[in-house]
């Protein structure tokens, strides 16, 4: 029996050639880059892969769409013991998502929130400028946006989303049963399956090409753009962890793709095993196309939507430049013309960034107050940011009842 494989994966040929990449991510994992073909076979499957677990409440749902949603979000929000009668199905699945992985370390989890209060503004503007803006040049991840049509919702809002939910998971204990973080992965979750339900159940989005809309991979890929490119982007920003840090940060991250549905094959726990399936997305995404530069020029525009308190339209303009000298030094000025923006003549305020940072960061690891402050303003700079979208964070406090 032959094994199909979609149009958005490369030729496993494609995927053994030698270059610059491929031989320094070799030297430095001290493995092999490129994927067996077993790994690339997995990467196929992955490709054709939902969620399970939450398909069969999808499934479920569908015989009673509006009532069973509504048992769906009682037993999310207050618990299956709230529900009027026993549902199988909802048993089966919230008795799965209670049961803590054996491998969870909540020491771990406790010190990776800490690192990642410290980062402040650094960790908002790396998942803006660098993981999102370099996502959008892989068409793979753009494609239920377009077809659910999700671009022509403003970039505020959907800034603002995921910037609700990440202030929510990144509380101390936000992954406790029933507090926010927790309660909005799965709901964020239990969206993705029904999004892929829609999306399979019509006829324009291309199997054939894309494989399952948000498929194993694809999320998996997104789980990396919150934890080993951040890593990596703060280095580029004068931040360098220590090697528990990295581990603890890695770690939450492993348990937030874990509630998310992530199959345990697709979370790292170091990070050299992240490097790897970032140097394999090049295989598994054709060239960026016109969803690429209509997601990125509409990133771009985001500050306008800005609610400033004081002297907006100055603050809007300056932060719409700021944000794009960053993405120009993440990514460069060809990748820029791929997304629709304008390259700028140079990224002055990656330049700042990268100074302050290594003065104030260097400086804490010798100074046990200068990190506390960092901690707790970064914190405080952190919550201040999702404040810009103030008429829009109000309208989604329904997510977290």
């Amino acid at each position: 029996m032959s094994t199909f494989f979609h149009s958005r994966l490369a030729p496993f040929s494609s995927t053994q050639q030698s270059n610059i990449l491929s031989f320094a991510l070799t030297h430095l994992t001290k493995g092999s880059t490129q994927p067996s073909y077993a790994e690339y076979l997995s990467l196929n499957k992955a490709l054709q892969t939902g969620d399970t677990e939450m398909e069969k409440i999808i499934t479920w749902m569908m015989k009673n769409p509006k009532l069973h949603r509504e048992y769906f979000e009682t037993a999310l929000f207050k618990g299956v013991d709230q529900l009027p009668h026993t549902i199988p199905e909802l048993e089966v699945f919230f008795q799965h998502i209670q049961q803590i992985p054996n491998w969870l370390d909540h020491t771990k989890i406790e010190h990776a929130l800490q690192f990642t209060h410290r980062l402040g503004i650094n960790n908002g503007f790396i998942l803006r400028d660098l993981s999102l803006m370099a996502g959008y040049l892989y068409p793979g991840f753009n494609q239920p946006l377009m077809m659910t049509g999700a671009l022509n919702k403003q970039a505020g809002t959907r800034l603002a989303e995921t910037t609700k939910w990440w202030i929510d998971i990144t509380e101390p204990n936000g992954l406790n049963r029933f507090n926010a973080g927790f309660t909005s992965t799965i709901y964020v979750r239990f969206i993705h399956a029904l999004v892929r339900h829609q999306l399979q159940k019509g006829k324009s989005w291309d199997n054939t090409t894309w494989g399952t809309p948000i498929n194993q991979f694809d999320l998996a890929m997104t789980n990396l753009a919150f934890s080993s490119v951040v890593l990596l982007g703060i280095r580029a920003l004068g931040i360098f962890p220590s090697k528990q840090e990295s581990e603890d940060f890695l770690h939450f991250w492993r348990y937030v793709g874990w509630l998310m549905g992530i199959d345990e094959k697709w979370l790292i726990e170091k990070e050299s095993d992240g490097w790897k399936l970032l140097y394999w997305m090049q295989f598994v995404h054709p060239k960026s196309d016109a969803s690429s530069a209509a997601l990125g020029a509409s990133l771009s525009k985001e500050p306008f939507e800005r609610q400033y308190k004081y002297l907006r339209p100055i603050q809007q303009k300056l932060a719409y430049r700021q944000h794009l000298e960053l993405t120009q030094f993440f990514i460069g000025k060809k990748r820029m013309h791929k997304l629709g923006l304008k390259p700028q003549s140079a990224a002055w305020f990656a330049y700042y960034l990268l100074a302050r940072n290594l003065v104030l960061y260097t400086g804490a690891k010798h100074m046990p107050s200068l990190k506390q402050r960092l901690q707790e303003k970064g914190r405080e700079i952190q919550k201040l940011g999702l404040a810009l979208y103030q008429s829009k964070a109000k309208q989604l406090a329904s997510m977290h009842q």
